[in-house]
């Protein structure tokens, strides 16, 4: 059981990381094609999206390393997945639609690099979207396991009322 504080960094971080990827993949448009700079950019996006995905799922990871079947999925973690993959792929595809024409008309007005505004607009925007999924999530993990405790020390106490 995490702390409440544990889970809301969680959340935040998972919405920076959402944020980070978008915006990178679009600002690393501004690097030359087939370029090894481009590749570790890619490189990091794919570590950065593996991280986050390690550690939001260690209990699961514990619980293989141990032999013992993975939990199911609370309907709420499904919900949330699902809204954080909907907002990312769409701030994506908004930044693949609009790459095209929004950076011509930057490069047009004089911006040096319009692949790296866009992306950090799309990013923040991905990032800002994707916050209130991961905090409701959070605030149900928090909710859930606030009942875990009570009903623990409920059962602390009838154990100890047993013995006397």
């Amino acid at each position: 059981m995490a702390s409440a504080t544990s889970h809301r960094v969680r959340a935040v971080v998972s919405a920076v990381v959402d944020g980070l990827v978008v915006g990178s993949a679009e600002a690393a448009l501004e690097l030359p094609a087939r370029s090894w700079a481009r590749a570790r950019v890619y490189l990091a996006i794919g570590a950065a999206v593996t991280g986050e995905t390690v550690v939001r799922e260690l209990p699961t990871l514990r619980r293989a390393l141990r032999g013992l079947p993975p939990l199911p999925d609370e309907p709420y973690d499904q919900t949330a997945r699902l809204a954080q993959a909907l907002v990312t792929t769409g701030w994506g595809l908004v930044a693949t639609v609009l790459d095209g024409p929004v950076s011509r008309e930057l490069s047009r007005r004089g911006h040096a690099h319009p692949h790296l505004l866009l992306g950090l607009v799309v990013g923040v925007a991905t990032a800002v979207s994707a916050a209130p999924v991961w905090w409701r999530r959070a605030t149900a993990r928090i909710a859930q396991d606030r009942s875990t405790a009570g009903l623990d020390d409920e059962l602390a106490e009838l154990l100890e009322q047993m013995r006397d």
